[in-house]
């Protein structure tokens, strides 16, 4: 028999792929697999959970997931990574199908290691603590022979799965021997706010940071991928979050006595230059220009530039 792995993250993208290949298959050849960065909004660990009991067709206990105020913050790493392997470990317990890893480290732990920035092109952030993951649990776990793998890509992003001329996250699976499949590139197509629906027409609350404008609703709103635009949001509706990760970007400038960025500056044209999240936050405040349209992609299991 064939059994489906449903790359599953905390948006609502993963959600449907697993729910439409649930209503072709059943649920008994499902797994839903889940690589933790440890920086996910609190909220989308609860649609973490209440979704993949919905797509198991599980029920939880009364009051199991933890309420927001609970969580430690991003910046306390240590006390966050154990909070959620402790998460985790009771949620597996609850819900078989529902496989959590945890790495331990979080994207700006990966970058010091690494000694390497993450940006819109490279991104080891989501290599080491999603793709890696998730591949060696593959490898020990799964035979490619009888299995196939979703993940969440949509029409809008169907270049990132398979581009038509050899790239794409399809083919290059398929050269080391794996299916890989995108449930919401075929028909029917939904939008957005088609899958908004769905998500509601099952009883779930979508991840608030869609409700505060995110399109994609992964690491608390911040992505080593975000443009301008994803960044100016995040800074008008979580001012914190950002002043975090603006004083780990100066931190690593420092540390590596370079002038990098997550993000780089192109006005006036010409090459482009680095963008500290620092200098972008002064640019808005003193009510500058910045690209409206830039919000960037996440892509962390396609392993392509936004």
């Amino acid at each position: 028999m064939k059994r489906y792995i449903e790359m599953w993250s905390s948006g609502v993208g993963s959600w449907a792929a697993a729910k439409r290949r649930v209503a072709a298959v059943g649920v008994e050849p499902i797994t839903l697999l889940f690589a933790d960065t440890l920086i996910e909004d609190e909220d989308n660990y609860r649609f973490l959970i209440e979704g993949a009991a919905s797509i198991l067709g599980a029920s939880l206990p009364r009051q199991f997931i933890p309420p927001i105020d609970s969580f430690p913050p991003i910046w306390e790493p240590e006390a966050r990574a154990l909070f959620l392997r402790g998460l985790a470990a009771e949620t597996m317990e609850l819900l078989p199908g529902f496989v959590w890893l945890i790495e331990g480290r979080t994207p700006w732990q990966v970058f010091f290691d690494e000694r390497f920035l993450g940006n819109s092109r490279v991104d080891p952030c989501s290599k080491i603590l999603k793709r890696q993951m998730a591949d060696r649990w593959l490898a020990e776990n799964c035979d490619p022979a009888v299995t196939i793998v979703d993940v969440g890509i949509d029409w809008s992003e169907a270049h990132r799965f398979d581009d038509g001329n050899g790239g794409g996250l399809r083919p290059r699976r398929a050269a080391a021997g794996w299916v890989y499949e995108a449930p919401l590139t075929e028909p029917p197509y939904h939008t957005k706010q088609d899958v908004f629906r769905l998500v509601a027409a099952e009883g779930l609350r979508r991840p608030r940071l869609y409700d505060e404008g995110h399109s994609h609703a992964n690491c608390g709103g911040w992505c080593v991928k975000a443009g301008h635009a994803q960044a100016a949001n995040l800074l008008r509706r979580r001012p914190e979050i950002y002043r975090y990760h603006e004083g780990q970007e100066l931190t690593i400038r420092a540390h590596l006595g370079a002038d990098v960025s997550m993000m780089t500056d192109r006005r006036g044209g010409g090459d482009k230059r680095p963008l500290t999240m620092k200098a972008l936050r002064e640019r808005i405040e003193a009510g500058g220009q910045i690209d409206i349209f830039d919000w960037g992609g996440c892509g962390c299991f396609s392993g392509v530039a936004a």
